[in-house]
């Protein structure tokens, strides 16, 4: 019986050292005071957090912390420089709830705050997040790391730019492990003003993905502003930068897909008008000739990627914005040789129905350094966008000439006879460093799958997913912009699974 009790006890303080207090707000206070939660404790950084409605809770210390935080009623920050809370897990915005750099009016001089996010953040409808609040040059300023080595996914419920609605300032990204921050719903906009306090998108490490439709909204009109970004962190899906609101603005897109890192450049000629109003750039893994015709002295557009550009006037914007210069980067695989004058930058503005060519006023002589860049020359006239139209870019050869064979290397080759059983051989080479090869076989034609995951069970990558016939396929993929360390890669097909792992060095 002893022996019983004992293990009784023993389950239950084990119990009570894994399970997450619940701190729940009482009155309006300070973080660090014991008035303000019930139960009279301060939350540490294991305790989950819960700010009632009605209570304004100010987070009065340097290194406030928590597991997660439910905000339904208010958080702010006090006239104080640098404070900073850490959220170890998750963060909820109620509909009631607002989080905010002040909580009314104006600071007494510039007020810089830090909130470091370490899994997700979720802003339902009527919730608020403001992390610009003042008046210059007395503001009060948010910067949110998104850190940690799990994926931080962003649910948003506003669409369009409202300022002290879900205006963030400054963000960085601090993702290793191959963690990804996600933009699962709405657009995101950064703030637009660099006056005082600058703005800045920081990568340090790890990826953005936009889902869908959703945009990544860059807003502040500066020039630079966006640091960082290398061929390991960047933006994969919709990245929205403001132009200006005087002519001659030119904006340098950071975006890629899942195979390369491969920024774009585009000048505006015309004011966009309003804040708001952006370019949106995405990368698009796939052949741009769409039985096109090819106008301007070229007979072939890439078979690699192209990208979409789109005019996003928001609320109030100009009617249209004319893009009068345009570049698009490149490097290994996409099918360009080096020391030749035979690359153009083409555009498409009728769903690449026709590409039409940008003429060179200097001839650019190709490069073998990843990323180089074609085109810049300027338009005359422009393409002049309305609000949601889209063009295209890519890049093009020199009619009868055949220097860039503008073609990737193949990813999937099928290799010959038909096996008898499933299988999924290891990788080849193993370890590797950036590429490798994966072979499997099917023995029927199904549906397959064949995805990449990081060492903490996240996708990193899906490789295939549609219809094979049956064969023994060879797939290569490309790790360079993954982060050294172990992965696995899974295949389903018809209900069988197989994993094998693999691993990375760089």
């Amino acid at each position: 019986m002893k022996k019983i009790l004992l293990f009784a006890v023993l389950v239950i303080s084990f119990l009570s050292a894994t399970t997450n207090a619940q701190i729940v707000s009482i009155a309006t206070g300070n973080w660090g005071s014991i008035d303000t939660w019930g139960g009279g404790v301060i939350p540490t950084a294991t305790d989950d957090v819960v700010v009632s409605s009605g209570n304004t809770v100010t987070v009065d210390v340097e290194n406030a912390a928590c597991k997660n935080l439910s905000i339904d009623g208010t958080l702010t920050f006090p006239d104080v420089d640098a404070r900073s809370i850490t959220i170890n897990g998750s963060v909820t915005i109620g509909a009631t709830g607002k989080f905010n750099t002040y909580s009314s009016g104006s600071p007494s001089a510039l007020r810089n705050q830090k909130i470091t996010i370490m899994e997700d953040l979720t802003i339902n409808a009527g919730g608020i997040i403001d992390m610009r609040r003042g008046s210059n040059p007395n503001v009060g300023i948010g910067l949110i790391e998104f850190a940690g080595t799990t994926n931080s996914n962003i649910s948003l419920s506003q669409t369009k730019y409202g300022s002290s609605i879900e205006e963030f300032n400054g963000i960085t990204i601090n993702k290793t492990g191959g963690a990804k921050v996600i933009l699962k719903t709405g657009n995101l906009f950064m703030s637009n003003n660099t006056s005082t306090g600058p703005t800045y998108l920081t990568f340090n490490s790890g990826m953005i993905e936009t889902e869908g439709e959703n945009i990544w909204g860059y807003l502040t009109t500066n020039t630079v502003g966006i640091v960082g970004a290398t061929s390991s962190s960047f933006v994969k899906g919709n990245l929205g930068r403001g132009m200006s609101n005087s002519s001659g603005a030119t904006r340098i897109f950071y975006v890629g897909d899942s195979q390369a890192f491969r920024p774009i450049t585009v000048r505006s000629s015309t004011a966009q008008g309003a804040t708001g109003a952006m370019i949106v750039v995405n990368s698009i893994l796939g052949d741009a000739n769409k039985s096109s015709a090819f106008v301007g002295g070229i007979d072939k557009v890439s078979e690699v990627r192209y990208f979409q550009v789109k005019y996003y006037k928001g609320a109030n914007g100009s009617t249209t914005l004319t893009l009068d210069s345009l570049a698009v980067s490149y490097g290994a695989g996409d099918g360009v040789a080096a020391g030749n004058i035979n690359l153009r930058v083409a555009y498409s503005t009728d769903d690449r129905t026709t590409w039409t060519a940008v003429q060179q006023t200097e001839p650019y002589v190709t490069e073998t350094s990843d990323t180089s860049r074609v085109g810049g020359d300027m338009l005359n006239p422009g393409i002049t966008l309305s609000d949601g139209q889209i063009m295209y870019l890519a890049l093009a050869r020199v009619s009868g000439t055949t220097d860039n064979s503008l073609s990737g290397a193949v990813n999937v080759e099928k290799e010959e006879g038909i096996p008898t059983t499933f299988k999924l051989n290891q990788n080849y080479p193993n370890p590797f460093n950036p590429s490798t090869k994966i072979n499997f076989s099917i023995p029927f034609s199904s549906n397959v799958r064949l995805e990449i995951f990081n060492a903490l069970g996240q996708s990193v990558e899906t490789m295939i997913d549609g219809f094979l016939d049956a064969g023994i396929y060879n797939v290569g993929f490309d790790a360079r912009y993954l982060t050294s360390g172990i992965y696995y890669y899974k295949i389903q097909a018809n209900g069988y699974s197989l994993t094998k792992k693999m691993l990375l060095v760089k």
